[in-house]
């Protein structure tokens, strides 16, 4: 992904982030109060096989609704900074080496729909802060690493 990051696929609304041939792939969004710019609302690199740490850069884009980075040879952890984004949607980090445990601040994700963590080696619990995460529909977990019971604030996850 290179040039001027929200200009034509990026900004076209007839392209979405599913659409295979686009992949990596970056969504912009031109509508917020400060209609002077354009932000980063998604981002796909999917299956491309990039390996290494996530780049800290990733937990500045605020305004990033959809993240999938599955099935890659990323590692390292989730930072707290992931409480970052409050606006994501659909976060998706499936089958990767992602370890550590998974970041309270998770819970901070209240807009979340969608977590995909499976075929990880996180360590630990899911946090109980997961239940502050209200509008949570799909959560996948197998063969994440993750150990232990499930937070009773999952009773709060009607969704």
């Amino acid at each position: 992904i290179s040039g001027e990051l929200c200009s034509g696929a990026a900004i076209d609304d007839s392209i979405t982030i599913d659409d295979k041939p686009y992949n990596p792939f970056i969504k912009c969004g031109c509508n917020f109060a400060d209609s002077s710019f354009c932000r980063i609302t998604a981002l796909k690199v999917y299956a491309v096989d990039v390996a290494g740490p996530i780049p800290p850069q990733l937990w500045t884009l605020i305004y990033l609704t959809n993240l999938n980075l599955a099935q890659n040879y990323l590692t390292g952890s989730l930072p707290p900074a992931v409480g970052n984004l409050t606006r994501m949607e659909w976060m998706t980090f499936g089958i990767n080496a992602l370890s550590g445990p998974v970041p309270k601040e998770i819970g901070l994700l209240t807009n979340l729909k969608l977590l995909a963590i499976s075929s990880n080696n996180f360590s630990g619990s899911l946090p109980e802060e997961i239940g502050s995460c209200t509008k949570l529909q799909q959560i996948y977990i197998d063969s994440s690493g993750l150990t232990g019971r499930i937070p009773s604030s999952f009773a709060n996850l009607v969704d």
